[in-house]
């Protein structure tokens, strides 16, 4: 039998899951960076949204993980991982508008530095929220 908390951790999960795609188009993008992850931030703060509502649930019982299926502490680690990569999306777009508007030489780098944080992100949620859910 599933958890009542599955279909929130399966509305985080996609959120982000649908956020690496977002991100990679928004590289060649350069200047205009940050309004092509408009969506990908969206999707960030709706996943924050439901794994706080989930956290919120859980924190009455101290659940923690391992013996509980899901805890507080796969809660915050998820919820320190968006902060993450909110503020390397934030560092990316100042990069791609660094030289006189136009992208810095590190700013494919920092692009991409952001693809493979919200990548192991959606892997976290999906291995510790929702899969032991299930």
């Amino acid at each position: 039998m599933s958890s009542i908390l599955l279909a929130v951790a399966k509305i985080a999960e996609s959120a982000v899951k649908a956020t690496p795609s977002v991100a990679q188009s928004s590289i060649s993008l350069a200047a205009g960076y940050l309004g092509g992850m408009a969506p990908a931030i969206a999707n960030l703060t709706l996943a924050t949204t439901n794994i706080t509502i989930i956290q919120t649930t859980l924190a009455p019982a101290g659940a923690i993980s391992p013996p509980c299926k899901i805890g507080l502490n796969t809660c915050a680690a998820a919820l320190s991982q968006i902060v993450t990569a909110n503020a390397s999306i934030a560092a990316a777009g100042v990069q791609a508008v660094a030289v006189a508007g136009a992208p810095s030489p590190t700013f494919p780098v920092a692009g991409q530095l952001v693809v493979t944080q919200l990548n192991a992100l959606g892997t976290f949620i999906s291995t510790f929220l929702v899969k032991p859910q299930q």
